[in-house]
């Protein structure tokens, strides 16, 4: 699973993950006004694509100058629910392929996005996905009981899927090569699963080890949906799980501000911490007879020294960008199997297991050590960390708990995060396009400010010379 927060340019990242369907999109929000995002489900709907919109009966979309009704197709459909007034649209979701999940605070009525507005984009999350189907499917027949519903069985049958992967299972076990194979070739229609596209790889690599253990976590995720029957119960956990992947997708859009301003300073050290430190030695040589100066120079000195023998101690691995790109993704799926408020209803060894692991996750991030993060993966892949079961149908009390917890740590991270966005050093990083030309620059210009500070100290040592010549001759 790959889940993602997004801030900013979210229309355009909406517009690329559709502009990525070659399936079905489905999208219930209360306001559609985004033109470009609206030509471009037109053109998957030409292409073949599956395009359901439900949007509020309001004016402002009743009336708008988008014309609907190109949607209106063999293949896709546009519908307009409730009175405008009293029954009005408050979800806001987005299901590409039966794979991709698009939630979070931001309208698509908007052309422009504020900055308090958000998205979270998970993927390869089977269980959320089928949450939000159900959801849709639910809208579907409550408002429109005729129609039936949208997510034709073949789409993603989910109890068969199942079975076939059972099939494949016995069939590995009895060595029964060519029926694996058969069977595995019927996985292929569901390309955009990426978990069966892990077992259907699997198998045509013939690591059949692998591809046991991928059909039992995939079996064992749905097998415990079927727990919880009670509707509140349901709501709840769809909830619970919606915040879990936005506080993991908070805490990666977190980790990589605070990455990007620990490589920055890092390198601000390592580029220009010598010259930095030279100025601020002549500055004390320059104000020796003025107390009050030298002692703030000498007071900037010892602490840029300080923080610059950090930096120096620190491991930084520098890395090409094709695996700055490769950490990156490694980290954010290592992240969702490990977080700890994901095991909060586990034992508090196993809590401490998952602390420890997202610990040592972090660290290795910071240090850019992809080999380390990859290590980890591929263990939290195998299962390293496996939960229970859940909540059972009881826990009412523990879930609703669980979700208020959940919250309070949104509302912390997300208040983190427009910190990090108001400090001075990120607002300059991210206005930066080219850090070597940046450095350069500023190299330079430490060195004219070094040259003329000297010629400060030589002027004022001469002045001293002329006055002191003066003084003696009187």
């Amino acid at each position: 699973m790959q889940t993602e927060a997004v801030f900013e340019n979210i229309s355009e990242r909406i517009h690329t993950e559709i502009a990525k369907a070659q399936k079905s999109i489905y999208i219930v929000v209360a306001w559609f006004k985004n033109k470009t995002l609206f030509e471009e489900l037109v053109l998957k709907a030409n292409d073949g694509c599956s395009v359901s919109l439900f949007l509020s009966n309001e004016a402002i979309n009743v009336k708008s100058e988008i014309n609907f009704n190109l949607l209106k197709t063999k293949n896709s459909d546009i519908n307009f629910v409730g009175n405008g007034n009293t029954e009005l649209i408050h979800n806001k979701f987005c299901i590409i392929d039966n794979n991709t999940v698009i939630t979070g605070s931001y309208n698509w009525g908007n052309e422009v996005e504020n900055d308090f507005e958000n998205i979270i984009i998970t993927k390869d999350d089977s269980i959320l996905v089928q949450q939000f189907i159900d959801e849709f499917n639910q809208n579907l027949k409550k408002y429109f009981p005729e129609t039936g519903s949208i997510f034709k069985e073949m789409d993603f049958p989910i109890s068969k899927i199942i079975k076939r992967l059972e099939i494949i299972k016995n069939y590995i076990l009895l060595e029964d090569i060519d029926e694996i194979l058969k069977e595995n070739e019927k996985l292929k229609v569901y390309f955009f699963n990426n978990e069966l596209n892990e077992i259907y790889n699997f198998i045509a690599n013939k690591e059949y080890g692998n591809a046991i253990n991928q059909i039992q976590i995939f079996s064992d995720k749905f097998k415990q949906t079927d727990i919880w029957k009670d509707p509140e119960v349901q709501a709840l956990k769809l909830e619970m799980k919606l915040l879990e992947n936005q506080l993991s997708a908070f805490e990666n859009e977190k980790v990589e501000m605070e990455k990007l301003l620990s490589s920055f300073n890092h390198r601000h050290a390592y580029e220009l911490g010598v010259l930095i430190l030279e100025i601020l030695k002549l500055r004390k040589i320059l104000f020796i007879d003025d107390q009050p100066k030298f002692e703030e120079a000498d007071k900037d000195e010892k602490d840029y020294r300080n923080q610059f023998e950090s930096e120096k101690s620190k491991t930084f691995i520098e890395l090409t960008e094709l695996q700055k790109v490769e950490i990156k993704s490694k980290f954010r799926k290592a992240v969702v199997l490990c977080h700890p408020d994901k095991f909060s209803n586990e034992s508090v060894e196993f809590q401490k297991m998952a602390e420890e692991i997202f610990k040592e996750l972090n660290d290795a991030n910071e240090k850019n050590d992809l080999d380390r993060i990859t290590e980890i993966l591929n263990k939290l892949e195998k299962g390293f960390l496996t939960a229970s079961a859940g909540l059972k149908i009881d826990d009412k009390l523990k879930l609703k708990s669980t979700i208020l917890r959940l919250k309070q740590k949104i509302e912390i991270i997300q208040n983190k995060i427009l910190e990090i966005k108001g400090n001075n050093t990120y607002k300059l990083i991210v206005n930066i396009s080219d850090w070597d030309e940046y450095f350069a620059t500023t190299k330079q210009q430490l060195k004219d400010e070094i040259e003329k500070l000297k010629n400060q100290i030589n002027e004022k040592d001469a002045s001293d010379l002329a006055d002191e010549f003066l003084a003696s001759m009187n």
